[in-house]
């Protein structure tokens, strides 16, 4: 509605922005149409509005609304045994051996103290120096236990050095299979790795893709399913 002594077409820049508010929230949530003509502002308070009441088809993210993604991602495996895939198999079974609830070492002398409470200026003193984050970091750990289906792969995988790498003629190709995926999955320091068994990167990298290769064709002559 256009007020007494002003000129028509300020009515209508007033009227305009709410137009595109009411027609973005008759239904509840912003349409795809309207996101090009919508400022940044109005969007954000009608992603604002939108969190206030629960819902989730309004909520924008950095660039826009923020899309249901699944919970976990699904495994693609190709047609036919590759070397690659012999690889990524060997490194995720390392991996989920890492993830394991099972003890490394034999349980030493453990702490019957009791909690030691900080008072205020102990937590300060910490706060300044950085020792409340680094402890806090510490506590905030957290140890998924794998799946009944990784684990099951991760048995069929390490089997496959010592039932496809057999014999002393395959044992530097065996070892350099294990080590190659074993410091990709933890992310080792290779340079160090290389230098304590005393084996260049070249030949170290020659053994592990001839080990890769042989596991790879063995695997698909014996007709053993891909998962």
């Amino acid at each position: 509605m256009a007020i007494a002594g002003e000129a028509p077409h300020v009515a209508l820049a007033v009227t305009a922005p709410m137009a595109k508010q009411a027609a973005v929230d008759s239904q509840g949530a912003p349409r795809q149409a309207a996101d090009d003509v919508i400022a940044l502002g109005e969007r954000a308070a009608i992603a604002a509005r939108a969190e206030l009441r629960g819902e989730r088809t309004g909520i924008l993210g950095a660039i826009g609304e923020v899309p249901l993604r699944p919970l976990a991602r699904p495994r693609q495996a190709p047609s036919t045994w590759t070397f690659l895939y012999v690889m990524e198999r060997m490194e995720e079974a390392f991996r989920v051996l890492g993830r394991l609830p099972m003890a490394t070492r034999p349980r030493g002398y453990v702490n019957s103290m009791p909690i030691y409470l900080h008072d205020r200026g102990d937590l300060n003193s910490q706060l300044e120096t950085h020792e409340l984050e680094r402890m806090a970091t510490l506590r905030n750990h957290v140890r998924i236990p794998p799946t009944p289906a990784e684990i099951g792969r991760m048995e069929e995988a390490l089997h496959w050095p010592t039932a496809f790498l057999a014999g002393a003629e395959f044992h530097h190709l065996a070892r350099a299979v294990n080590l190659g995926c074993l410091w990709a999955a933890v992310d080792a320091d290779v340079v160090r790795g290389l230098r304590r068994i005393k084996v260049t990167r070249r030949t170290f990298n020659a053994r592990k893709l001839q080990g890769l290769r042989i596991i790879a064709r063995e695997l698909v002559r014996r007709r053993v399913p891909i998962r």
